[in-house]
């Protein structure tokens, strides 16, 4: 059994920086949203043991929305993971991921961070972009 879940545990996080262009401020806000995938592992057979974990891993998704418009709004990054298991089959009511996710919270945001520096260059290259194409 596979189950997918959209947590907001990490929807919490989030890292707004600012940058001049073209003389004019633009603040981007980036925010960290988590999605689960969950999987149970393992038998369970009548009068022994179980032997069932649940095993998760979490996808941190780093979504950027500027100030003055949803036009640069988009998906960044996605590429941070973090993975464990517990003893038990994986049901809905368990939220196994998002009850550990508690503890990656700093690593969330210190990863929020670097996101943004690295999104830095894009970001001007796309306003660039934006700008060019306005004032044909």
């Amino acid at each position: 059994m596979s189950l997918t879940l959209i947590a907001m545990a990490a929807a919490a996080a989030t890292h707004t920086v600012q940058i001049d262009h073209g003389g004019a401020p633009v603040q981007a806000t980036y925010s960290a949203r988590t999605e689960i995938h969950t999987r149970t592992v393992g038998a369970k057979a009548p009068n022994r043991m179980d032997m069932q974990r649940c095993q998760w891993t979490a996808t941190i998704i780093v979504d950027r929305a500027l100030s003055h418009g949803p036009a640069l709004t988009r998906t960044v990054s996605s590429d941070k993971q973090f993975s464990g298991s517990e003893h038990g089959a994986c049901t809905p009511g368990r939220r196994s991921g998002e009850r550990n996710m508690a503890q990656h919270e700093g690593r969330i945001r210190e990863h929020l961070i670097e996101v943004a520096q690295r999104d830095r260059a894009p970001l001007l290259a796309e306003l660039d972009a934006v700008r060019s194409l306005a004032s044909n």
